[in-house]
């Protein structure tokens, strides 16, 4: 099936996901207890993944599905919220975004 026709619609979605993502992460990084805004970033991490699965773009399901296993891993408290945690996460959005930036200009994920 021909994806192309879903290009925009995914670059659009994705991108107000991972700006939805970067403002929820600098709310957690006031409130690294509140579970519900790290609840909130697995799920648009969850739907990203997702989306990019259907399309065919295996860097941005990869990248993400990584991102859900730390996160989870918060969830469980086997790993506590901290400044690394936090900007780990802010380099996984860069990465995100970069590849949504070429998806949008070249088709392609890079």
């Amino acid at each position: 099936m021909d994806m192309s026709q879903y290009l925009g619609i995914f670059t659009e979605e994705s991108k107000e996901h991972l700006q939805s993502m970067n403002d929820i992460l600098m709310k957690l990084e006031n409130s690294p207890e509140d579970i519900n805004l790290l609840n909130e970033i697995f799920r648009m991490a969850h739907t990203l993944k997702g989306m990019s699965g259907t399309m065919g773009f295996n860097n941005i399901s990869s990248l993400t599905h990584q991102m859900e296993n730390l996160l989870d891993k918060i969830r469980n408290k086997e790993i506590i919220v901290n400044v690394d945690v936090i900007d780990l996460l802010f380099e996984c959005f860069d990465e995100l975004e970069k590849y949504v930036d070429q998806i949008e200009s070249n088709n392609i994920e890079g």
